[in-house]
């Protein structure tokens, strides 16, 4: 038997009958024995390294998650949702698959919106079949981040959704709206397309603003700018401003936001919940303003400010069971009630 050192460990070379040289090896944290040939010894080690290289790069990657990494990876899932009144049936029902996809949204009963995937677990089209009509959502990704939506019906496109992005922090900096103002001009159309109000946004400030400002062109615009909140931490994604300008109709809206820091949003990561920008923020908004401009002036200012009850904790944040939003215009309280996956 000799003592010799390998890969700064010392090992004792023994002797088969053979005369094969063998390896009784000591680890550093006890002993214990083990047999191999000399010539394999090197070979194991080099394995072995190399298992430890890929298990520490597992683990880097495992905690060391991009801030907007919970885009696509939501934490908290949303069962049902009741509309002012928690009492009877709900409002909307999500359904998920065994792979906790969400596949389906049931609208009173009556409606439903599927859902379609990319490869990679975005959502890639939202599909709603009316009795007369099919209105469908289609998105587009970059580095499975949104930076295009587009929304139609049957095959016609009504309005288009372009992202722009800060190339460090991947916040959405800036938005334009396309419309087409003759999907505007009917009221009565519009009321009935559910998935619109549902996800793309609320048709009525922009009707009024056509009636008011009359505007002429077939083709209508809105450019909209967006700042941040810092927040305490780098991943608390919370918008501050958003600048909405209407060139063709010389109309502005500044919308401000402020937040709770210890209320989550269980909206954040859903990117095609556009309306109201319900799937861009983290924390849940305590007043938000909206001042309206119209050639420079002042014409409206309107204060929303929110309250929410009960709790539903999911991974150490907490989340609101009850929603209530007032106006400043009337002060009449709308409630909204969710239900939650356990």
């Amino acid at each position: 038997m000799k003592t010799v050192e390998k890969n700064g460990r010392l090992v004792f070379i023994i002797y088969n009958t053979k005369m094969q040289e063998m390896i009784l090896g000591c680890h550093t944290r006890g002993f214990f024995l083990y047999f191999c040939p000399l010539k394999q010894y090197d070979l194991i080690m080099k394995k072995y390294f190399s298992l430890m290289v890929l298990a520490a790069f597992c683990v880097v990657t495992l905690f060391s998650c991009k801030p907007d990494d919970e885009i696509y990876n939501r934490k908290c899932k949303i069962s049902k949702i009741w509309y002012l009144s928690n009492v009877g049936d709900p409002n909307e029902v999500y359904q998920y698959d065994k792979k906790d996809m969400l596949t389906h949204i049931v609208i009173d009963s009556l409606e439903t919106y599927d859902f379609e995937y990319n490869k990679d677990k975005t959502v890639s089209r939202i599909v709603h079949k009316g009795k007369h009509y099919t209105e469908q959502i289609e998105m587009t990704y970059t580095d499975r981040l949104v930076d295009k939506m587009v929304y139609s019906v049957n095959d016609t496109i009504r309005q288009e959704i372009s992202f722009t992005r800060d190339e460090e922090t991947t916040r959405i900096t800036g938005i334009e709206e396309v419309y087409d103002k003759a999907f505007y001009d009917s009221f009565s159309i519009l009321s009935k397309k559910s998935l619109y109000r549902k996800m793309v946004g609320d048709p009525e400030p922009v009707m009024k603003m056509m009636r008011e400002n009359g505007a002429k062109d077939l083709v209508l615009h809105c450019k909209k700018t967006i700042t941040y909140d810092p927040g305490e931490k780098e991943k608390y994604e919370n918008i501050a401003t958003v600048v909405e300008e209407y060139p063709e109709m010389r109309q502005e809206i500044t919308r401000t936001y402020k937040y709770d820091p210890e209320s989550f949003n269980p909206f954040y990561g859903m990117q095609y919940a556009y309306a109201g920008y319900a799937g861009y923020y983290l924390n849940n908004k305590l007043v938000e303003t909206e001042t309206i401009r119209t050639a420079g002036v002042i014409t409206r200012e309107t204060v929303f400010t929110y309250n929410y009850t009960g709790l539903h904790f999911m991974n150490d944040k907490k989340f609101p069971r009850q929603f209530t939003k007032t106006s400043s215009e009337n002060n009449i309280p709308r409630n909204t009630y969710i239900l939650y996956v356990k």
